[in-house]
């Protein structure tokens, strides 16, 4: 595949994850914002443990992408 396919392919899957990072965000503040809204103490921990869970695996992957996008640029150069 060439670098081009490699990097396109590359700045899609970044996109997609940093929407869901925003979706998960987003759910967080929804579900855990609300006031008035009886949740009892273990379903809350897995509420926060689900979203953080998520966050950390999509700040990953993110953070793998733009590397793998980092290295492309470095093998352009060269």
């Amino acid at each position: 595949m060439s670098d081009a396919k490699v990097r396109e392919e590359l700045e899609r899957e970044l996109k997609a994850a940093e929407a869901d990072l925003e979706e998960v965000e987003e759910m967080r503040g929804a579900v855990l914002g609300q006031t008035g809204v009886h949740i009892g103490a273990s379903e809350l921990q897995k509420y926060y443990a689900r979203f953080d869970n998520d966050q950390k695996r999509l700040t990953e992957r993110i953070a793998e992408i733009r590397k793998q996008l980092a290295a492309l640029d470095g093998n352009s150069v060269a």
